[in-house]
């Protein structure tokens, strides 16, 4: 599995997973500190919105504007379809994967972002999935995909978000994974 196809189950597994949640389970608490199941909907629909506009270029100070809006409107579903959608197209751009950007956690390809959605949205589909008592389990080969970038990159780990794991040997891909990205 390539990257792109990566990125369209890992998207189709979110969007799997929102339309299962109930209008009584948006507050619910997510494994996301301080985050409600709204929230981190929000956050994910936010990042793809911010992603658009940081491949078409804009400075990082009108993307981190983005950061703190409400997202979702009436329709959380539809706004995450939407801006999935929005999001995919403009990875498909000729030379987005080369190019370079100004992401707030430091510079990165258009290929390490696109490895950045891939990861977001299957993490965040697990956090979803753990809110709302639905099945958390990984897609092994979007897993496999998300480990191989890290193996190319070693540094990737160190230019992400995510704070330093201990890992303890043998353990199953899902479950690196998931130590890798904070989640124990």
């Amino acid at each position: 599995m390539d990257e792109f196809a990566a990125l369209d189950r890992s998207t189709a597994g979110f969007a799997t997973l929102l339309r299962a949640v109930g209008d009584e389970q948006w507050q619910l608490d997510t494994p996301d500190p301080g985050w409600t199941v709204r929230d981190l909907v929000n956050h994910v629909v936010g990042g793809n919105r911010r992603y658009v506009v940081l491949l078409a270029g804009a400075p990082t100070a009108e993307v981190e504007a983005l950061r703190d809006l409400g997202h979702l409107g009436d329709d959380p579903v539809q706004a995450f379809t939407d801006t999935a959608a929005e999001m995919t197209e403009a990875f498909h751009r000729p030379g987005v994967l080369e190019m370079t950007v100004h992401h707030r956690l430091g510079d990165r390809s258009g290929a390490e972002l696109l490895i950045m959605r891939v990861i977001e949205h299957t993490m965040h589909g697990w956090d979803l999935a753990r809110a709302i008592g639905a099945d958390d389990v990984l897609d092994s080969e979007v897993v496999a995909v998300a480990l191989a970038a890290f193996a190319r990159d070693p540094g990737m780990l160190e230019r992400t978000s995510f704070p330093p794991a201990q890992l303890p040997p043998d353990l199953p891909a899902d479950r690196l994974l998931l130590m890798i990205t904070g989640r124990r």
